[in-house]
């Protein structure tokens, strides 16, 4: 099996620096005794919302942790350099990859912790997304305690869609899921039960009974990778953002966010939601409903594209590779790259594409025949998100569930 040995140089370098972030941003953790005192290895489990979950979950724990990462992060040099020497385990995201599994079952049995975020991506609203039930099935097969650490305040603090980190409250809660006897004893159903009443958190709810003020005066910069439908006039990626507002530029509904992180009008009319929770969870509903019943009376037009669009090539575990500008369109049966240079086309059709969702910077990535397009918005805030609803859409009515994203509510 394959060996993750790590750089101790390295660990102690990000040691070090995570030390002085989480002092500076004042990260609480709740560490209980039974878990500080655990032997290696076991299985720490946590919720997803931002980019440094991974630093902070693992970095309370008293001994190191090899997290399982998107093998999207591994494809630019630097993030590569340090993921590598951390022992980080690579996994393709939306496909079945059993290399993965083998990875992780040599780093147990190299007597080290593994890390993973049963949901598999960072979620957009700080609302738990579903977890697949293979999760048990890991659990069974590892045959190690589990822990579980849940992240509160990380979608106030560092939301996916954000590239600024918010000063407010954050604190890290450990909890022994399973000791090794238990992971014997229950059943998988059993095991997924508890495993999902403990690890569900609302970020939503959580601020609005603590209220943690957000010190940040562009709380909406980008909140557009996140939020792609307005509520007012069903424009699609509509939204220009300024500050702490974002504003539709198709029939001007304003928002105004405060300082707690939820949505007020700036001119007069309706609030049609005053958290993002509630906006991404209806516009969803929305869009896979509106695909759909396209879908049925055999609508052959351009669903929606993305113009100017840089693209991106290069073979797998490869830096990609840029290859020009094109409006990406998407129609009912395939997504078409038009190329402005000199009026190329590339094609994906349904049957052979294989993952299709954003990644790191919420750039969009495809999965085409084995090989990684990567799809870079024209201006800042291009929703990566829609494209994922959408196809998922269409790949349900194609009757290509084995492709369907598991946090999204089919």
């Amino acid at each position: 099996m394959k060996s993750y040995p790590t750089k101790y140089y390295i660990r102690f370098l990000t040691y070090l620096v995570f030390s002085l972030f989480i002092l500076y941003y004042r990260i609480k953790k709740k560490l209980p005794s039974e878990v500080k005192k655990l032997k290696s290895p076991y299985l720490l489990l946590s919720n997803h919302v931002g980019f440094w979950d991974p630093f902070i979950a693992g970095h309370f724990l008293p001994k190191f942790t090899h997290f399982v990462s998107s093998d999207a992060a591994f494809r630019h040099k630097t993030t590569n350099f340090f993921l590598t020497r951390l022992g980080t385990i690579a996994k393709k995201k939306n496909m079945r990859d059993t290399q993965v599994i083998r990875d992780i079952i040599s780093v147990i049995q190299q007597g080290e912790n593994v890390g993973i975020f049963p949901e598999a991506v960072r979620n957009w609203a700080g609302s738990s997304f579903k977890m697949d039930k293979s999760i048990v099935k890991l659990i069974k097969l590892l045959d190690v305690p589990v822990v579980v650490s849940i992240l509160k305040g990380m979608n106030l603090f560092n939301p996916r869609w954000s590239k600024k980190i918010r000063k407010t409250k954050v604190e890290v809660e450990y909890i022994l899921l399973l000791n090794k006897e238990e992971v014997h004893k229950l059943s998988e159903e059993e095991i997924f039960a508890r495993l999902q009443n403990t690890l569900k958190h609302d970020e939503v709810a959580y601020q609005k009974k603590n209220k943690n003020i957000i010190h940040l005066d562009r709380k909406a910069e980008h909140i557009n990778h996140a939020l792609y439908l307005c509520p007012d006039c069903h424009a699609i990626d509509p939204f220009r953002v300024g500050g702490n507002s974002f504003t539709c530029c198709n029939c001007n509904y304003d928002i105004h966010i405060n300082d707690y992180g939820f949505f007020e009008r700036i001119s007069t009319g309706k609030l049609h939601f005053d958290n993002i929770r509630d906006w991404y969870y209806w516009q969803e509903k929305y869009l896979l409903e509106d695909i759909q019943k396209k879908f049925e009376i055999g609508y052959q037009d351009c669903l929606f594209e993305d113009k100017g669009s840089k693209i991106y090539y290069g073979k797998e575990d490869a830096d990609l590779q840029s290859i020009g500008q094109a409006d990406v369109k998407l129609f009912m049966d395939r997504i078409d790259l038009c190329f402005q240079e000199n009026s190329k086309q590339i094609t994906f059709n349904f049957n052979d594409l294989q993952a299709i969702n954003p990644q790191v910077h919420e750039r969009l990535e495809i999965y085409y025949k084995n090989e990684p397009y990567r799809i870079i918005g024209s201006r800042e805030g291009v929703s990566a998100l829609k494209w994922e609803v959408a196809v998922n859409a269409i790949w349900k009515k194609l009757g290509q569930e084995n492709k369907l994203s598991p946090y999204i509510n089919m």
